[in-house]
């Protein structure tokens, strides 16, 4: 039953994406029962190019093909600019639901996307660049925004032809579950 209840959250969350004619793709919460986390700051990610500052808007894409694309830009988007400096972390998962990559982004109020320093964290034996948010329109809205690049390009996936479906999620400052609403994206030949 319970089983079947989540094929049906990922069914309605895929109907709704596309009746509202978004080009993302939402599903429901992940294996586990996923909640709001504690953090009243959240994030949602769409994906498309990189976006330059005198870029205003932002065409996500859902679909990306490894023979012709370098990296995948995730745009991680807060409804208003983060106050404080905040530590974003994507997980991204394969096709088979198997956890492919952690990606901690330290963030913190600035001016574009430029980094601003660096930051150490846990488990990175170097300091990591801390992104100051930029504002970009996404399908009529107003947001701020941090990219992150996912490299595909030489990368395992293509060496091992992991093809299909893929999902991120986003945790805010070490949360123990995500943001609602992981975003999926397919990656083809």
């Amino acid at each position: 039953m319970k089983r079947q209840m989540q094929r049906i959250a990922i069914t309605a969350g895929l109907a709704l994406t596309v009746a509202g004619g978004s080009a993302l793709a939402q599903v429901g919460p992940p294996a586990g029962g996923g909640t709001q986390p504690p953090t009243a700051l959240c994030a949602r990610v769409v994906l498309g190019p990189a976006t330059s500052l005198s870029a205003d808007s932002l065409r996500a894409k859902s679909s990306f093909s490894a023979a012709k694309v370098t990296d995948i830009v995730f745009h991680v988007l807060f409804d208003a600019t983060p106050g404080d400096e905040h530590v974003v972390t994507l997980k991204v998962y394969t096709p088979h639901g198997f956890l492919y990559r952690r990606l901690d982004v330290p963030i913190a109020p600035g001016k574009g996307n430029t980094p601003m320093g660096s930051r150490r964290l846990p488990g990175y034996p170097y300091p990591v660049k801390i992104h100051a948010p930029y504002d970009v329109t996404v399908d009529g809205n107003r947001y701020a925004s941090v990219e992150v690049s996912f490299p595909v390009a030489g990368s395992s996936i293509v060496t091992n032809s992991l093809y299909g479906r893929w999902r991120v999620e986003v945790y805010m400052d070490g949360a123990k579950q995500p943001c609602p609403g992981a975003t999926a994206f397919d990656i083809r030949q």
